[in-house]
């Protein structure tokens, strides 16, 4: 059913028209968002929903993630960027089967909905063979979250030194499957998975991300942004400006110059980013996304988040990989602004009393929800309940001890609430959750098979015979 009637309930609506309102319905009719208000009308044929001592509030927009790393949760929890290019990029991407890309990208996509994660923007770079990038779409699909799937050029190392005794799947890229194939694999999934690209029609649409922005010759990577847009890709996501691991390309700048920038192109991380470049991306209405746990630990800079605000660009907020942490947008929120009041207070010390804190809990919230939104060109969708939008919404139920009482509502849901207050979650109006619980797949089955899938992919890769990141990454690097 996707017609409901929510009465009575505290309504975190991330509109500035409509603001937070108590005792508050909202009307959702055939997935979209029809009234929001007080002492609305039901209607007839409708689902009632009994709001209250319940926040509602917009859906998550995870504005970058790789979504294939579930399978590794918990890994790479002490790394830096360096461990993770040395055993993610250079061992574990070439264990993955097909089959393995696709339990992954499900059962991130399940756990991504029990977080309040309504749409996903998954860069995709797990595409050893046509069959993985069909099961990568396929297990978006299957879960049923929004979202953009973008297809990523970067070429997983050969690593069939690997194999051993009952390991006969293939590790790593085919024979054969090298860019051009890619190049052609990339049009054939558009084509064959995305015959309609218009997210008004359909919750997944297709996107594209270029080999590694940082790391290829710049004419390549102006030729691949042209291909992607010759298919139609709605969203092209790349990393850029990592921080320590940045090496000065000036990407923006480049693109800039090459009239390459647009509102299509979406930068991941970007702490390097220099005060132009900003301005250009606020020029060409690009998308910046912050993804502050991976950025803050593994030597990539401060999240440049509130900079990129400053300055004018639409900001959103990834989650990033579940190799370090978890499908927690409310953690990644609170970490995110934390850390940017502390870096704020920091020159105050020994000089100043800190009187008035910025920035406030409602901006993170902003940027991960309608500023996210914006990021990935969905905001006419999504992101607000707004009248007219489709109902992507969220309700957390405020009974436990953790949330009781709620005073200020948005700094209940952002530092009180955690995953297991998240009662109900809708895509398009469709219930997904309900109850606390991911509604219509067999946990106890998938749970089994997620670890004997991992178990398997963490033996193949002991086999790895690499001394140390420090010696590998200054053999191939130069550092």
């Amino acid at each position: 059913m996707t017609s409901h009637f929510i009465k009575n309930a505290t309504v975190i609506s991330v509109d500035p028209k409509i603001g937070v309102q108590c005792n508050c319905d909202i009307l959702v009719k055939d997935g979209i968002i029809k009234e929001v208000g007080q002492n609305l009308s039901s209607g007839d044929g409708v689902n009632i929903i009994d709001g209250t001592d319940c926040l509602v509030s917009p859906g998550f927009v995870d504005t970058h993630h790789h979504l294939w790393q579930q399978l590794i949760r918990g890994l790479t929890t002490d790394w830096s960027l360096a461990d993770y290019a040395v055993h993610i990029r250079r061992t574990y991407c070439s264990i993955f089967t097909p089959d393995d890309v696709y339990k992954a990208n499900y059962f991130a996509t399940l756990d991504c909905i029990n977080n309040g994660i309504t749409t996903v923007l998954d860069h995709s770079h797990i595409l050893n063979s046509p069959a993985h990038t069909d099961a990568s779409i396929q297990g978006l699909k299957d879960a049923g979250i929004r979202g953009t799937w973008c297809y990523a050029f970067y070429e997983s190392p050969d690593r069939h030194d690997l194999e051993g005794p009952g390991h006969d799947h293939t590790l790593a890229t085919p024979s054969g499957f090298d860019h051009k194939a890619r190049v052609e694999d990339a049009r054939r999934a558009r084509e064959k998975h995305f015959p309609v690209n218009d997210p008004e029609k359909t919750l997944l649409t297709f996107g594209g991300a270029p080999s590694e922005a940082e790391g290829m010759p710049a004419q390549d990577l102006k030729e691949e942004i042209d291909f992607f847009r010759s298919i139609g890709t709605r969203v092209i996501t790349m990393h850029i400006g990592m921080g320590c691991y940045d090496v000065g390309n000036r990407i923006v700048k480049m693109l800039e110059d090459a009239d390459k920038l647009g509102k299509d192109l979406v930068f991941s991380h970007g702490a390097a980013l220099t005060d132009e470049e900003l301005k250009m991306i606020h020029k060409a209405g690009s998308g910046v996304s912050a993804t502050a746990e991976t950025e803050i630990q593994m030597g990539m800079g401060p999240p440049i988040a509130w900079k990129a605000a400053a300055a004018g660009c639409n900001v959103g907020i990834g989650i990033d990989i579940t190799s370090n942490q978890n499908n927690d947008m409310l953690a990644s929120m609170r970490l995110l602004l934390q850390h940017e009041r502390g870096r704020r207070w920091e020159p105050m010390l020994g000089k100043d009393v800190p009187i008035d804190i910025t920035p406030k809990s409602e901006e993170a919230l902003y940027m991960a929800t309608l500023g996210g939104a914006r990021v990935v060109g969905l905001d006419h969708l999504v992101g607000s309940i707004t009248p007219g939008k489709r109902a992507d919404l969220l309700i957390t139920r405020c009974d436990d001890m953790n949330v009781v009482p709620v005073i200020h509502p948005i700094g209940t849901l952002m530092f009180n609430a955690h995953i297991g207050n998240i009662d109900t979650v809708m895509i398009d109006g469709k219930i997904v959750k309900k109850d606390g619980k991911v509604l219509n797949f067999d946990w106890p089955k998938l749970r089994q098979d997620i670890r004997e899938r991992a178990a398997r992919i963490v033996d193949v890769a002991k086999r790895d015979k690499v001394a140390s990141t420090a010696e590998y990454w200054k053999a191939v690097f130069k550092h």
